[in-house]
């Protein structure tokens, strides 16, 4: 190694999981499987603190960190074995991602950069590991009997019940002296269904449940009432009217309200610094958050505080999924004050500095096949403008009352953004599919008419909705709602957004050109039962 560049920092993490996932439908099983697995991911770094081989893309390879399959026996020789073969791997690729790195940035016109890593102190936290104990036969009866009620449901053409539980423990060792043993788990109940109407245009809907305890799952009462819940919207929307063109004030309350600031203040202050791509077609492809340069710029109104703190496990009574006491770099976490009255503060960072923020945070989160960057955990949004939910609405057919509009809308649910497309699609890397118009398909849209009838309407979609339509916002509701998801779809990386129903002046919404297809010849089976 004499002529060649020696690692200056290396970490390993290696991810132990258990992982059961059971599917089904209409009472009958789909899928079930139990998966046992461990992953090692490397973080090998030549150069120095200054100038080193990361936050640099030079191809495809380069965009997921280095991971390996690796035993989950404990066989020592084994183990250590695969641990050398991949450490050489990843260092003969490092060298070759340095040099390239380097002959970039010298065919460039030299400008002030940040420092690629900063050296943090050396810390120690070994947990109690949680225990390989996901209970295959309670989620298959589960999954059985919330699925049967379905049979009830003609109008539905497909549905699927799915139940995961994620167990991990997570070690990690650094060159700074890091050691971490970290247990997780993550339970996930998500319905999806279909309905069709009789022209042949179909429905979606969905919902999904995430917990980290088991005694915070439902039993099989309450699953099979939530289902049918589900199940009754289905059928009322099928049956509603759809609407060609709106352009109004909108509530977002509920769900979509949590999805509405996932999608476009969460996701567009996550991920940063951006990295450099050497081909300059990647960067189209992972395009940079919009926030990334707006330190103390207004992003919200003025009435908006945002805080991030992963050290928080109940917020008001609720619980969060986004705790942990050492950040996936080996790095204590601290509470962030995102936004002061409407401007942005600071972003969530990992291990690299950008020029505003001088110092990692304690926000990095990765997995396995998922780089290590600033990403959020526990968010919580604060508002100094709050009246009741029922004030809200008023306001709502107020302001439709000033342009001689008949109704307003109130959207409860968003699709997620990482939920497959339901007129197709395809994925990169566990990103999402956030349409062109900003937003993902609102799912749940009922009309709000001035005598406080509700009724459901269908069939329409966002149209030119950008970061600045948060800066829109009139007024929020005094009620804070928990809204719980999954970074990247990765039960690794759960989190937590709590947020107050809002109102909007003003959003644009057409109508969707959905797939459609003729219905059914013969009436279904199930419309007998």
């Amino acid at each position: 190694m004499e002529d060649l560049e020696r690692p200056y920092y290396i970490a390993y993490t290696v991810d132990d999981y258990q992982l059961l996932e059971v599917k089904g439908s209409l009472g009958a099983l789909t899928n079930s499987r139990l998966d046992r697995g461990r992953y090692l991911t490397i973080d090998l770094r030549v150069g120095d603190y200054e100038l080193d081989n990361t936050n640099f893309h030079s191809g495809w390879a380069s965009v997921t960190p280095v991971f390996e399959s690796i035993p989950v026996d404990n066989d020592y020789d084994a183990l250590r074995n695969k641990i050398y073969l991949t450490t050489d791997q990843a260092y003969k690729d490092v060298l070759k991602s340095f040099s390239r790195k380097k002959a970039y940035l010298q065919s460039r016109v030299a400008k002030s950069r940040p420092a690629d890593f900063v050296k943090m102190n050396a810390e120690r936290l070994l947990d109690k590991p949680e225990q390989f104990d996901a209970d295959r036969e309670a989620a298959e009866n589960l999954v059985i009997e919330a699925t049967k009620l379905l049979r009830e449901y003609p109008l539905i053409v497909e549905s699927e019940l799915a139940v995961e539980a994620g167990i991990i423990n997570q070690y990690f060792v650094n060159t700074h002296g890091t050691q971490v043993l970290r247990g997780d788990r993550v339970y996930t109940i998500e319905l999806t269904i279909t309905g069709q109407d009789a022209t042949g245009e179909t429905v979606h809907l969905a919902d999904r449940l995430i917990v980290q305890r088991r005694d915070d799952l439902p039993d099989a009462k309450s699953l099979s009432a939530w289902t049918r819940q589900l199940a009754d919207r289905l059928n009322s929307f099928v049956a509603a009217d759809t609407v060609e063109e709106y352009i109004g004030p909108v509530i977002f309350e509920g769900d979509a309200a949590g999805e509405f600031f996932r999608q476009l203040f969460v996701k567009n202050i996550s991920n940063l610094p951006s990295p450099t791509y050497e081909d300059e077609r990647f960067a189209s492809m992972f395009p940079k958050p919009a926030f990334g340069n707006k330190i103390n710029r207004r992003v919200l109104p003025d009435f908006f505080d945002v805080y991030c703190d992963p050290t928080l496990k109940k917020y008001q009574g609720l619980q969060l999924l986004g705790h942990y006491e050492i950040d996936d770099a080996g790095i204590k976490p601290q509470r962030l004050q995102l936004v002061e009255k409407g401007k942005l503060r600071t972003v969530p960072l990992a291990t690299a500095p950008t020029k505003k923020i001088p110092l990692p945070n304690g926000h990095a989160r990765g997995a396995v096949s998922k780089a290590v960057t600033g990403k959020a955990s526990n968010l919580i949004f604060e508002s100094s403008d709050q009246v009741s939910n029922e004030k809200l609405r008023q306001s709502l057919i107020e302001l439709c009352q000033d342009v001689d509009m008949e109704y307003g809308l109130i959207i409860r649910k968003i699709r997620d953004l990482n939920a497959p497309n339901p007129d197709g699609g395809v994925r990169y890397f566990g990103m999402g599919q956030q349409d062109d118009a900003g937003l993902t398909l609102p799912l749940e849209v009922y009309k709000l008419y001035a005598d406080g009838r509700e009724v459901p309407v269908r069939g329409l979609e966002f149209a030119n909705v950008t970061v600045r339509t948060l800066r829109d916002i009139l007024q929020t509701d005094d009620r804070q709602h928990l809204y719980n998801y999954l970074i990247a779809d990765d039960y690794e990386l759960p989190a937590s957004l709590v947020c107050p129903a809002i109102l909007i002046e003003e959003m644009e919404l057409g109508h969707r050109e959905g797939k459609s297809q003729k219905p059914p010849v013969l009436p279904s089976p199930l419309a007998d039962k």
